[in-house]
């Protein structure tokens, strides 16, 4: 009996005490839990494209010589040229490759043979890089034409025109560039071959359809 009594206090007790507790609680104000903060990682912004057509103008420092085989070579006074090109892109990933054409205006002379004239650079390209998102970097090859003269005759010689480049867009749709050209072109004359070496340096400033 007195083992009964003792469990009986025992649990009067901690029902006692539960209730003081849940009082307390209560008294304090009702319990807030707050859900954890989701950390959300922004969407990366999307890569540029180079694809699709482009066109612009650009600006040159010609320099050069002709050489006439068995005669001689002569510096060809340095110019300044203005020109336009428009063209082509495809893309493949960073991968950017297509076709160019090209115009420089320019009308230097050559100082050993008076009344001479070099002009003009008339290029079908080929052109391949990679685009580092706004950055493209790239090389080209293709076929050129200029013309070549002197008292006694007018030439217009053909060859290989080549070089490196590198471009970055500004805008959405402006871009500017850097490009190095030279074009190897020759041409036959009372069965001599007139060799010419035309190199430019060009500023360029292009527009993206």
């Amino acid at each position: 009996m007195t083992a009964i009594r003792k469990l009986i206090l025992g649990s009067a007790a901690s029902v006692t005490a539960l209730g003081f507790a849940a009082g307390a609680a209560l008294a304090s104000g009702p319990v807030v839990y707050n859900e954890p903060e989701v950390m959300v990682a922004p969407m990366p912004a999307p890569a540029l494209s180079w694809a699709g057509l482009y066109g612009g103008l650009s600006y040159s420092r010609v320099s050069g010589s002709a050489e006439v085989v068995g005669l001689g070579t002569d510096d060809m006074d340095s110019d300044n040229g203005f020109g336009a090109f428009v063209g082509y892109n495809w893309q493949n990933g960073g991968f950017v490759f297509g076709g160019e054409l090209s115009y420089t205006n320019f009308d230097s002379t050559y100082p050993l043979v008076p009344g001479s004239y070099q002009r003009d650079s008339l290029e079908l390209r080929a052109r391949a890089g990679y685009a580092f998102n706004r950055v493209m970097v790239y090389g080209f090859v293709g076929a050129a034409r200029s013309e070549i003269g002197a008292p006694g005759f007018d030439l217009n010689q053909t060859g290989p025109v080549y070089g490196l480049g590198v471009e970055a867009m500004v805008t959405s749709n402006m871009s500017v560039g850097l490009e190095f050209a030279r074009r190897d072109v020759d041409a036959d004359v009372l069965g001599t071959t007139v060799e010419s070496e035309l190199d430019t340096v060009s500023l360029r400033v292009g527009y993206h359809f």
